[in-house]
């Protein structure tokens, strides 16, 4: 009795299967029998996406002879360009691009391939793709550009092979974050140089007034706001709230950071738009290294702060655990300072 026929489905899935696996001769027997060369899993991986996925050119070849549709995209919007792309498969790309793929195919995020590339510094795809005219400036739906990905992700190779490409330092995020702005959020200081030394703005700031050197002291990011600083960055810059980098750093008790802007030269009284020092918003944060490094360095204890919502006193802390290691530090730092602790 003679074995039942391969339903559709059946066939898709085996040589969506053979194709994985590599075996290409089981990939031309089924071919030859009429599976579906464009048939899609539960996840929308086509035979060619599969193929190009794991570098199987010889199957990749055999797939578009038959009319494989190169700009079939799986659930997450990946076409068989970006998944090579994703994955460094040089033959893979350049095959596919020899057949005349979409470069600026996005997935669900907005992602090219050269985003892709870029996230994971594949310097050598990044330059396949630059020679077959990938758009520099293309942006997902957060508006980053490749180069936003690569400062973001530190990949300096790809941050300077984008820059000699031509990609804009100056170019925004949603939040209106540089490239630089963001290098600095992350810590990222060889591509902070890279970009500096291509020009970077070092004053650009993002929709909330934050510059990098906001951006760095405000994360605790020692090496970028030492970077920044050697750079000449404004450390009286101030965001919306008026906050500015020695501010920002004690706000979340970076005290490394806090030592260092003093150092440099940053205003120890200067206050946000509520009136708070450095000194009343580490105090009321409870960061006690903060406070200790500010009261070292002559912070004022009778700073008063001008907000309804904030305390309308010095800065006393008379709450939570680190109340009586507070008191201390500023007892400590002066006699005189009793009256404005909290006791």
């Amino acid at each position: 009795m003679a074995a039942a026929a391969l339903s559709r489905e059946d066939m898709g899935q085996a040589l969506l299967d053979a194709v994985g696996a590599g075996n290409t001769g089981k990939v031309t027997r089924l071919l030859e029998a009429g599976a579906p060369v464009n048939w899609a899993d539960w996840f929308g991986q086509t035979p060619l996406i599969r193929a190009a996925d794991n570098g199987h050119i010889e199957s990749m070849r055999m797939l578009l002879d038959r009319g494989a549709d190169m700009e079939a995209k799986d659930e997450l919007g990946l076409t068989a360009l970006i998944w090579a792309t994703w994955n460094g498969e040089m033959e893979a790309m350049a095959l596919l691009l020899d057949r005349g793929a979409d470069l600026e195919a996005k997935t669900n995020d907005g992602d090219t391939a050269l985003m892709v590339a870029a996230r994971s510094g594949r310097v050598e795809v990044m330059t396949v793709l630059l020679d077959r005219s990938a758009d520099l400036e293309a942006k997902d739906e957060n508006c980053y550009t490749a180069l936003v990905w690569a400062a973001y992700s530190g990949k300096v190779e790809a941050v300077a092979l984008l820059l000699d490409s031509g990609a804009d330092p100056e170019i925004r995020d949603k939040s209106g974050r540089t490239p630089l702005i963001m290098a600095a959020e992350r810590g990222h200081v060889a591509s902070m140089r890279v970009l500096l030394d291509r020009g970077a703005d070092l004053e650009a700031k993002d929709s909330y007034c934050d510059t990098a050197l906001i951006t760095a002291a405000y994360k605790g990011e020692m090496e970028a706001v030492a970077l920044l600083l050697d750079r000449g960055a404004d450390l009286e810059a101030k965001d919306n709230d008026g906050s500015t980098a020695l501010i920002g750093a004690a706000w979340n008790g970076h005290a490394e950071a806090v030592a260092l802007l003093l150092d440099r030269g940053a205003d120890l009284e200067a206050k946000d738009n509520d009136g708070e020092s450095s000194l009343v918003v580490a105090a009321r944060l409870g960061h006690v290294e903060a406070v200790a490094v500010l009261l070292d360095r002559g912070a004022d204890l009778e700073a008063k702060t001008t907000s309804e919502t904030r305390m309308a006193s010095p800065p006393s802390i008379c709450a939570g655990r680190t109340l009586a290691r507070v008191r201390f530090w500023m007892l400590s730092a002066s006699s005189d300072g009793i009256a404005a602790v909290c006791l």
